[in-house]
């Protein structure tokens, strides 16, 4: 698994299909999309992903930061 990530909102700047390392299925994300990674647990829409998904998904938006807006908000 990659670094740990405290507090972090990744926007997804382009819709994109994908297939992620373990997940048996595509992956549709939408243009715009956030990504929530609160103590290095990632949430999409206000819910907590599977187990199963955590790891993938963090490894992919680490991977691809061109992808992605870094949308961290301070308040």
């Amino acid at each position: 698994m990659s670094k740990i990530i405290a507090n972090s909102v990744f926007r997804l700047k382009y819709a994109e299909t994908v297939r992620l390392p373990g997940i048996s299925q595509d992956m549709v994300f939408k243009s715009g999309e956030e990504f929530h990674i609160v103590a290095d647990v990632v949430y999409m829409q206000g819910f907590i992903l599977p187990i199963p998904m955590q790891g993938p998904v963090k490894d992919w938006i680490l991977k691809n930061p061109k992808k992605f807006i870094d949308d961290t908000r301070n308040f």
